[in-house]
């Protein structure tokens, strides 16, 4: 699977750059709690755009990599299976924020991505989050295309 062509949609996907897929965010007054800051439970949502994203970027179209997914596995599911973060700093309402995500591992049957919520230079959030491929409540073999799609990123 070949990066797209850029598009508007690839705009509002974020970009690629040096094996790192980067996609700013504003951070919206419903992002934060009752004293101005964001909800440490909203940066996951922001991380987890970022990882969808990026697989979109690198050319794994969402229906086309789950038709593909269960004609290999029938019934399979991607799960977070862990995550360490660290919240450093916070975010406030306005903000812009990048959120960087990058592969570290990627094994049989699981991803590792690093990810980053940054402002400006500033690291807010650091984590890492493993992501299980499963199927009947099983680990199952990443599908051949997307490991292949991931492990070029870390070449």
């Amino acid at each position: 699977m070949s990066e797209p062509a850029p598009s508007l949609t690839a705009h509002l996907d974020g970009a690629i750059r040096n094996g790192r897929h980067h996609m700013q965010i504003r951070v919206y007054y419903e992002d934060t709690d009752f004293s101005g800051i964001v909800y440490h439970a909203n940066y996951l949502r922001f991380m987890e755009r970022g990882r969808t994203n990026h697989l979109r970027l690198k050319g794994a179209e969402q229906h086309a990599l789950f038709a593909e997914a269960q004609a290999e596995t029938p019934g399979f599911a991607f799960v977070v299976r862990s995550m360490q973060i660290d919240y450093l700093k916070p975010a406030r309402m306005d903000d812009v924020l990048d959120i960087v995500t990058w592969p570290v591992a990627v094994k049989g049957a699981s991803i590792t991505l690093a990810q980053e919520v940054r402002r400006g230079a500033d690291v807010l959030v650091s984590a890492q989050v493993r992501v299980a491929f499963i199927s009947e409540g099983r680990a199952q073999p990443i599908p051949k295309a997307l490991r292949l799609l991931l492990k070029a990123d870390m070449s």
